[in-house]
């Protein structure tokens, strides 16, 4: 606007310089040639040919200064959108480095994911093949230890069970021997010399009735020595059991039996010196 009025006063003073240009070619020919009065119509007629070419002057101007505008505009405008699209393709280039970037730590992520599982995978496979093979080992091993027990079990058992025999065996043959000897009287024979040995070594007491009857339980040896004795039943005093138990000390070592089958460790022999 400010550029359009400076034309227009341009144009403005440019008129009126040239109506006092033409006033003052009149005053002259005015002066020297009083008689050219028909000159006037011809210099009005210049003058608005003159109006008429610097308006259209100032139209041509004015058009070209909006022209020139209108160039500067789209070469503002062009340029503003060259430096948009500049700015967008950059930050598009940003965006996708910065997604290409994300991408790359997502994979990256990914990959050290699978990596763990994969390692925490082989750690746990590895973790149960040991425990499968320790828990082998251990199976083998009880397997073992059981077959063994049973097998020193059963050795034991059968051991047992052969002594068992055997004693049994000895036992019956003891048995049947001693049988024999009773049979045979030697069980009485050895009794009636431990008894008579008994008596030998006893000093009858004063207290001693007549009809005197003891029980008497002599522990011994294979050797013979007497280790204990005790009076059982008895029919005497406090000194007559003394007396009998002092006899069976003296008696010792007592005879030894017929055959070793009929030594007892604990003997039983009834006491009767009146008999």
């Amino acid at each position: 606007m400010a550029e359009f009025v400076r034309q227009h006063a341009s144009a403005l003073a440019l008129s009126t310089l040239l109506h006092v240009m033409l006033l003052a070619a009149l005053g002259v020919s005015f002066r020297f040639e009083p008689r050219r009065v028909p000159i006037v119509p011809l210099v009005i007629e210049a003058t608005v040919v003159d109006e008429s070419a610097l308006r259209a002057q100032r139209e041509r101007e004015r058009a070209a200064e909006q022209e020139r505008q209108r160039a500067a505009e789209a070469r503002e405008r062009e340029a503003r959108q060259r430096a948009e699209a500049e700015r967008q393709a950059a930050a598009a280039e940003q965006r996708r480095l910065e997604q290409q970037r994300r991408q790359q730590e997502r994979e990256a992520q990914a990959a050290a994911e699978r990596e763990r599982q994969q390692k925490a995978e082989a750690e746990r496979q590895a973790r149960l093949q040991a425990e499968r093979e320790a828990k082998a080992k251990a199976e083998a091993e009880a397997r073992a230890k059981a077959e063994a027990e049973r097998r020193r079990q059963a050795a034991e058992e059968a051991a047992r069970q052969a002594a068992m025999e055997e004693e049994l065996r000895l036992a019956l043959a003891e048995e049947e021997a001693l049988q024999a000897a009773e049979d045979a009287g030697l069980l009485d024979q050895y009794v009636q010399l431990i008894e008579q040995r008994i008596e030998r070594n006893w000093i009858r007491p004063a207290s001693a009735g007549a009809g005197l009857e003891c029980v008497v339980k002599v522990s011994q040896i294979p050797s013979g020595d007497v280790v204990s004795v005790r009076i059982g039943r008895c029919n005497g005093d406090e000194a007559v059991i003394r007396s009998i138990e002092a006899a069976v000390l003296r008696a010792s070592p007592l005879p030894k039996p017929p055959t070793p089958r009929l030594f007892d460790r604990n003997l039983e022999v009834i006491f009767r010196p009146d008999s």
